[in-house]
């Protein structure tokens, strides 16, 4: 369920919002390439003339899927740095912890962004680019503060953040289907970047 959904009955959604979420659901549980745009409208409610009101294709949709989903996760990520400790690793520790139990409860967003890649390029790029850009400001905002080891490059460990958060929320969300990465497993990863990158000289 998107997190709109979440918030308020289905009937009482905008149109285009209500598409928006039926078009996520089957993506991720058919894939782009056996979902219909009459498929969508059934999922929505809606009848399938009324689509074209909102949404010019397929694609165009697929596209808005796409950035609905990064816009998701980034928000829920921020959210859960609110009152949080104004330190790295209260900010890597809430924030991991946010992506993961979104992936939980919307395991088929990584299938919609792997078959992005070959659907979507574009898009695909843009949405790690998103994700890696807002690590790279908090590095950034650590390294100056002396909380990171200010030799390495902020956009390499943005990277860095997205593909540990990528492999270890896919091995737990989506394969252990709707699955929550074990507290075990999740302090494990915290250990790894205490140690992977402790506090150094500032960035100046």
């Amino acid at each position: 369920m998107s997190v709109a959904a979440s918030r308020r009955p289905a009937a009482e959604e905008p149109p285009a919002d209500r598409l928006l979420s039926a078009a996520e659901h089957l993506f991720g549980e058919r894939s782009y390439r056996r979902t219909t745009v009459a498929d969508i409208c059934a999922r929505a409610g809606m009848a399938t003339g009324s689509f074209y009101s909102y949404y010019q294709s397929k694609s165009e949709i697929f596209i808005a899927v796409i950035r609905h989903i990064n816009h998701d996760v980034r928000a829920a990520q921020a959210a859960a740095l609110h009152g949080v400790e104004n330190t790295q690793r209260a900010r890597e520790r809430a924030s991991f912890r946010a992506y993961f139990d979104l992936m939980s409860r919307r395991p088929w967003i990584y299938r919609i962004v792997r078959e992005a890649e070959f659907l979507a390029p574009g898009e695909f790029r843009e949405y790690y680019e998103r994700l890696v850009r807002g690590y790279a400001r908090g590095v950034r905002i650590a390294q100056l503060a002396g909380e990171v080891d200010a030799r390495y490059d902020p956009e390499l460990l943005g990277y860095v953040y997205t593909g540990l958060g990528h492999f270890v929320g896919m091995r737990w969300a989506e394969w252990t289907e709707g699955g929550r990465v074990p507290d075990d497993i999740f302090e494990d990863l915290m250990a790894v970047l205490n140690r992977g990158l402790p506090p150094g000289k500032t960035k100046t």
